[in-house]
């Protein structure tokens, strides 16, 4: 395939994954400000939000399946088109919310469409792109979308809540023209021809192979550190900080700000590492290791200055960019029958980590107090992510021309 395709397909694949973080951070961002605009009481702003996140993180979780096995049965662009445009259209229309219904019913459909961006692009750009270079775009699309995160927490943070969904599906809508020159991958294409629909996307071939289902069940798990730090530690800072005995209370926003743009240093500089080691096994390994160290740092001495605290983060962020070489593993170690199922619906399941991490966390808490809690759930995130680097395959050198 020329250059100049896969350059399309990773500028494509960069700014969806770009609107997909900013749409996650926004919702956080203006949570009070938009319930309280279409008139949810003060005294229900939490558990109404509450409501408000993980209804979203529900329609990820079935939009991650759903675009997924679409993508392995009708194509990788046919996700990439209907994806945003869904997402495009709830999102702008979430900032004409009458009342907290709605507003809840298209935050649903928003996550939805929102699911399928990073695994299609990631999927697109693999098969895409020849052998060698192939750790290169996943890393470009992942620093990228880090970029979306920083911009939805300053946009949220300076203009209104409307304004700021406004923005969102606009930008969602500018991306569908976008990518009207994108071509579908030449190995789906290919594979199409001579698989029938039946065997592509089929979740039984991973659910009844204890190897596969292994190894995608290894990949969900090397992302719990990633969001053990995201839904955790940065969201529950202030409590953490006040039990670590902090005169001084780190600002959620700036923590937020910090560790996503390490995070789009790590995702590029992880990306570039596997490329120069040749494997991608190594390079997931050295930042899980990186990380491991900042955690215990972090817990052990982040408490004795404000400012090592937001340098920890900063560094935090750049050591969880092993996530984008992860996918871009993940999208490596399955056929082309699959492929799509398997990096769209495990990206969905990794962020849904945060759910039995934050629940461990918040069953500790009363006993051992917010700061020893987070330690006890960062050690078995840990733990768990080092079993599964065991189940990886290196895939640097594997020709993705293949079916399972």
């Amino acid at each position: 395939m020329k250059p100049s395709s896969y350059v399309i397909g990773i500028v494509a694949a960069s700014l969806g994954f770009f609107v997909d973080l900013y749409d996650i951070i926004i919702v956080s961002v203006v949570r009070q400000s938009s319930l309280l605009g279409i008139g949810v009481p003060e005294d229900e702003l939490l558990s109404k939000g509450v409501w408000l996140l993980n209804v979203q993180m529900l329609g990820m979780l079935i939009g991650g399946f759903v675009w997924g096995i679409l993508g392995d049965k009708r194509g990788r662009l046919s996700v990439l088109f209907s994806s945003i445009f869904l997402y495009s259209i709830t999102t702008l229309a979430t900032a004409y919310a009458p009342n907290y219904p709605v507003f809840l019913a298209l935050r649903f459909l928003a996550g939805i469409g929102l699911s399928g961006e990073l695994g299609a692009g990631i999927t697109l750009v693999s098969e895409q792109m020849p052998q060698h270079k192939r750790g290169i775009g996943p890393a470009i699309i992942g620093s990228c979308g880090m970029l979306g995160a920083l911009l939805g927490a300053w946009v949220g943070g300076h203009y209104s809540w409307q304004f700021t969904y406004q923005l969102g599906g606009l930008m969602g809508f500018a991306l569908l023209f976008l990518r009207l020159g994108v071509l579908e991958s030449g190995l789906f294409e290919a594979m199409k021809k001579t698989q029938q629909s039946s065997t592509r996307g089929n979740l039984a071939i991973l659910v009844n192979n204890p190897y596969h289902l292994r190894r995608y069940v290894a990949v969900i798990l090397m992302g719990f550190p990633g969001w053990f730090v995201n839904g955790i530690v940065m969201t529950f800072t202030p409590e953490i900080a006040r039990n670590m005995g902090m005169s001084q209370i780190p600002s959620v926003a700036t923590v937020f700000s910090l560790f996503f743009l390490g995070f789009t240093f790590g995702d590029l500089s992880c990306g570039l590492v596997s490329q120069w080691l040749r494997s991608r096994k190594r390079a997931i390994l050295l930042y899980l290791c990186a990380f491991s160290l900042l955690t215990v740092a972090y817990f052990t001495i982040g408490r004795l200055s404000l400012q090592l605290y937001y340098v920890l983060f900063l560094l935090m962020g750049v050591s969880v960019g092993y996530t984008i070489v992860l996918l871009t593993n993940a999208a490596e170690m399955f056929g082309t029958n699959i492929r799509s199922t398997v990096t769209t619906s495990a990206l969905n399941l990794l962020r849904a980590s945060v759910i039995p991490q934050s629940l461990l966390f918040s069953a500790l808490t009363p006993a051992v107090g917010a700061a020893p809690a987070a330690a006890i759930t960062g050690f078995c995130s840990l733990a768990l992510a080092f079993w599964a680097f065991t189940q990886l395959e290196e895939t640097f050198y594997k020709n993705l021309d293949f079916v399972d």
